[in-house]
């Protein structure tokens, strides 16, 4: 079975297939593994030192990265669901852990992403949902959207990090070992 599949213009990446990219503190891509450059039809030197929303996809509300950027700056992890965008027009969706990277004293010094392919049951529940925030950034700004997502994840009683691990039930990656196991064993 080939590792990428496209169905129109999604790809959808086999279950072993884990995308890593780094960046540093203003979101700048420093390291991209073969994946990450496969899925997104890139070259390496392409997408170095070029900023990481080079695939973000139109359909992605600013509000979760809003969101993501307030977490992990504080030095903190957070899991994702992201939709994005390849250099030729494909789209595929992930699930993504971000980790903030620290040096001795404890400064974040780079972000590092471990992504992979989002679950259909997720996408379903995450595509309605940005949809709504898109709108409400186009038509009334982010501020308003961030409001909606606050009222939407109050009316379930969690926060959004409580939400994604409501969603993914423990799909996300613990740590390094973690991602390793999942691609050898599977």
């Amino acid at each position: 079975m080939p590792k990428l599949r496209k169905v129109k213009n999604e790809i959808k990446c086999a279950t072993q297939q884990i995308i890593i990219s780094r960046t540093d503190t203003e979101g700048n891509i420093i390291y991209c593994n073969p994946i990450f450059l496969e899925i997104n039809n890139f070259k390496s030197f392409e997408v170095i030192k070029q900023p990481h929303n080079i695939v973000r996809h139109p359909d992605m509300p600013k509000t979760i990265f809003h969101i993501i950027w307030s977490i992990i700056k504080q030095g903190l992890s957070i899991q994702a669901v992201i939709k994005n965008k390849t250099n030729d027009g494909h789209y595929y969706w992930t699930l993504v852990s971000i980790h903030a990277q620290k040096d001795r004293n404890n400064k974040v010094i780079s972000y590092i992403a471990y992504a992979k392919q989002a679950p259909n049951s997720i996408i379903k529940v995450m595509e309605p949902l940005y949809q709504i925030l898109c709108e409400i950034e186009q038509e009334v700004g982010i501020d308003a959207s961030i409001q909606y997502l606050e009222s939407y994840l109050k009316e379930e009683n969690m926060t959004y990090s409580q939400y994604m691990k409501h969603l993914t039930k423990r799909r996300q990656f613990r740590c390094l070992c973690d991602i390793i196991k999942h691609a050898i064993l599977k």
